[in-house]
């Protein structure tokens, strides 16, 4: 599909604004981050961690969950990894470009 642009001079506060909101948000989940390592350095090897007698944060394993090696499986059997592929479409991805380096 060929790639089309459109000017959006006239919405640039609306850029602006989604850029402040997730700076916003990225320091309220290292804020986020900070404060769960912490309360996880207090649980060490317990699975529940407790106010009084009110059970306030779980810490548990989850169960294990088993995986296919994709890659493995089309270099040992191609043919059958061939036969059970799907190919899905593909999707649009919104990405937000710093204007300072030009990335997303």
């Amino acid at each position: 599909m060929a790639e089309r642009h459109v000017d959006i001079t006239s919405e640039a506060t609306l850029v602006a604004a989604l850029r402040l909101i997730r700076a916003q948000i990225a320091e309220k989940k290292e804020l986020e981050q900070a404060i769960e390592d912490k309360l996880k350095g207090f649980l060490g090897d317990a699975t529940e961690a407790r106010i009084g007698s009110t059970p306030v944060v779980y810490y548990r394993w989850t169960k294990p969950r088993e995986t296919v090696d994709v890659k493995s499986l089309r270099k040992e059997h191609p043919d059958l990894a061939r036969e059970f592929t799907k190919i899905s479409p593909g999707s649009r991805r919104f990405v937000l470009v710093d204007p300072t380096t030009g990335e997303g």
